[in-house]
C-alpha cells in the first residue's frame, strides 16, 4: 500500500521514514508534504492508500485535510501524528473518520507498523465491501425493470417482443408515461438508488440519457393521473437535486401518457421537443410540457461559409465578424439541435485545422482546443454554446494568421516588389509594372513570388489596397466611391466586392461597425 507522510516538521518526516523498514513490511513511501496543501495536490497527483498526517501545521491543517481529502478519494486511510496536549484535536480528526492516532514522543517501530497493519485490514475489508455492493447492482439489473428495458431496446430496433412487452408495461387496465432523465454519466446517482414510485422500467438512452417509464390505472381521473404522473418526476428530480452538486449538468421532463406500446415513438418526439424548447428556451432543471413551438430552422451555411473564406485568406477580423452573425443567426432560427453540434463541430474542426498549418493557434493552445471540440456534443444550452463558439474562434487566432502580407520576404527582388506595392498601391499598377520594377520577367517573378510568399502578386496588391482602406474608412473624412479611387480600384462596385470578400462585409458595413465600437469606448 502507498503511504504519504505529512508534518511540517521536516525532522519528524525523516524520523518516520527511517523508523521502520516500509517494503519489507508491504508498504511503499510515494512522498512527503510540509501541509495539507501540499499534501491534497500529491493525492490528486498520483495513488495514496494511507496518509500519516499531524494536526498541528500551517496553511492547511490535518484536520482541514481530512475534510478535503474524503473528496478527493472516500477510501483512503488516515493515520494522526499527535502530541500530549492534542486529546481535543483527536476527538476531532476520529470523527472526521481517522483510523488511528499515534503520540508522537512515544512513538516506536513496533506500535507503529501495528497501526499501519491495522489500517490495512480495514481498508482492504472496506474496499471487499464496496466491490461485493457493486456485484450486487450488477444482479440487480436482472430484474424486471432491467430486464423489460432490454426487451424494449430490442422492439425499438428490431420489432420484435412486441407481446411480452405489453404484458409487462401494459398490463390490463393500465397505461403509461415518461420521465427523460439526461446528465453527465459519472455525476448521475445510480439507478438502484433513484426510488421511482411506479416504475416499470428504466432505459439507458444513450451515455447521458435515461427513460423512466411509470404505471398508472386507466381508471384514474385525468387530474389523479396528472398529479401521479407530476409526483413520480418531482420525486426524481428531488432524489437529483439532493444527490447531484450544485454545479453538475443535469434536468428532468416529465413526458406524455403512453396509453399502449405503439405510442412510445410519440413519447420520444415529445421529449425531443422538450430538448429543443429547453436548449434556446429558459435551461430549468425541471421540465413539465411541451413547448408552443419547435420548428427545426435552418442552419446558418452562409455565415460558415464566409467564415472559412476569412478564415482561409488570413483575415481575422472578418473571421471574428462572421462568427458573431453565424452565433447570432443559430438563436434567431433555432435549429435542429444534434445537427446544429454536428455544423459546429465540423466548421471549428476545419478552421482549426487551417489555423494549425499557418502558426495561427500558440502551440500550447493546440492540444487543448483540439480536445475540446467534444464539449460541444455537451454543452445544455445555446447562451453557453454560442460563447464556447466564439471563444474558441478567437483563441485559435490569438496571433495573427500568416498570409503575404505578415511574411518578411528574405529574397531581395521579392523585398523590392512588396516595397513597390506597398508605395504605388494607389495607381493602376499590375503584375508587367511591377516585373519591369524589378527587372525581372513577368512569369519569373509570379513564380518566384508565389513560391516565397504562398499567394499571388494581385493577391498581395489586393490586401494592401484593402488595408489601406479600411485604415481610410476608419478615418472617417472619406465617401466610399473617393477611397475606392485612391487605393488603385477604378470601379467603385469592384470595390466593394472585394472588400466583403476579403473583410467579410461592405465597406458602409465596416464604417458603421467601426464608428459603433468607437462609441462604446
Amino acid at each position: 500500500m502507498n503511504v504519504l507522510i505529512v508534518d511540517d516538521e521536516p525532522i519528524i518526516r525523516i524520523g518516520l521514514k527511517s523508523l521502520v523498514n516500509w517494503e519489507e513490511n508491504g508498504f511503499r513511501l510515494v512522498g512527503e508534504a510540509s501541509d495539507g496543501t501540499e499534501a491534497l495536490e500529491h493525492i490528486r497527483r498520483e495513488p495514496v492508500d494511507i496518509v500519516i498526517t499531524d494536526i498541528r501545521m500551517p496553511k492547511m491543517d490535518g484536520l482541514a485535510l481530512m475534510r478535503e481529502v474524503k473528496s478527493v478519494k472516500d477510501d483512503i486511510g488516515l493515520l494522526v501524528l499527535s502530541c500530549l496536549d492534542d486529546f481535543a484535536y483527536v476527538k476531532e480528526a476520529m470523527k472526521l473518520g481517522a483510523h488511528d492516532y499515534i503520540l508522537k514522543p512515544t512513538m516506536e517501530p513496533d506500535e507503529l507498523l501495528a497501526i499501519l497493519h491495522t489500517v490495512r485490514t480495514k481498508l482492504d475489508e472496506e474496499r471487499q465491501t464496496k466491490r461485493v455492493l457493486a456485484e450486487w447492482r450488477e444482479q440487480i439489473q436482472q430484474s424486471s425493470a432491467f430486464r423489460i428495458a432490454d426487451w424494449l431496446r430490442q422492439n425499438m430496433q428490431t420489432g420484435t417482443g412486441q407481446e411480452r412487452l405489453e404484458a409487462e408495461l401494459f398490463p390490463p387496465g393500465c397505461g403509461a408515461f415518461s420521465i427523460w432523465i439526461e446528465g453527465e454519466p459519472e455525476a448521475l446517482p445510480p439507478v438502484d438508488e433513484w426510488d421511482i414510485p411506479h416504475s416499470r422500467a428504466a432505459v439507458k438512452w444513450s451515455d447521458r440519457v435515461w427513460i423512466v417509464l411509470c404505471g398508472y390505472e386507466r381508471g384514474l381521473s385525468e387530474k389523479d393521473r396528472y398529479d401521479r404522473m407530476f409526483g413520480c418526476a418531482q420525486s426524481l428530480f428531488a432524489r437529483m437535486k439532493e444527490t447531484m452538486a450544485p454545479e453538475d449538468d443535469w434536468f428532468v421532463c416529465l413526458g406524455p401518457v403512453i396509453p399502449k406500446l405503439q405510442d412510445f415513438g410519440h413519447a420520444l418526439t415529445f421529449h425531443k421537443r422538450q430538448l429543443h424548447g429547453r436548449f434556446y428556451g429558459t435551461p430549468e432543471r425541471f421540465v413539465v410540457g411541451e413547448p408552443e413551438t419547435a420548428e427545426d430552422g435552418p442552419l446558418p451555411t452562409g455565415e460558415r461559409n464566409d467564415f472559412l473564406r476569412a478564415v482561409s485568406n488570413g483575415n481575422r477580423e472578418a473571421a471574428f465578424y462572421w462568427i458573431d452573425l453565424l452565433t447570432e443567426s443559430v438563436k434567431l432560427h433555432k435549429p435542429n439541435v444534434g445537427k446544429l453540434r454536428t455544423f459546429l463541430s465540423e466548421m471549428l474542426g476545419l478552421a482549426f485545422e487551417f489555423a494549425r498549418q499557418h502558426s495561427a493557434a500558440p502551440p500550447a493552445e493546440e492540444e487543448v482546443l483540439a480536445s475540446s471540440l467534444d464539449r460541444l456534443r455537451a454543452i445544455p444550452h445555446i447562451d453557453p454554446l454560442c460563447l464556447f463558439v466564439k471563444e474558441t474562434a478567437r483563441r485559435l487566432w490569438s496571433k495573427p494568421l500568416e498570409d503575404g502580407m505578415s511574411k518578411e520576404p528574405s529574397n531581395p527582388f521579392i523585398k523590392k516588389a512588396v516595397r513597390f506595392m506597398r508605395e504605388q498601391y494607389s495607381r493602376n499598377i499590375g503584375t508587367v509594372d511591377i516585373a519591369d520594377h524589378v527587372k525581372l520577367s513577368r512569369s519569373y517573378l509570379s513564380d518566384l513570388f508565389s513560391k516565397e510568399m504562398g499567394e499571388s502578386l494581385i493577391e498581395t496588391l489586393t490586401r494592401i489596397r484593402i488595408e489601406e482602406a479600411k485604415r481610410k474608412l476608419r478615418n472617417g473624412e472619406m465617401k466610399v466611391y473617393e477611397i475606392a479611387e485612391a487605393v488603385g480600384f477604378s470601379d467603385p462596385k469592384s470595390f466593394a466586392k472585394t472588400f466583403k470578400r476579403l473583410v467579410g462585409c461592405t465597406p458602409k458595413e465596416f464604417e458603421s461597425r467601426d464608428e459603433d465600437s468607437s462609441g462604446s469606448r
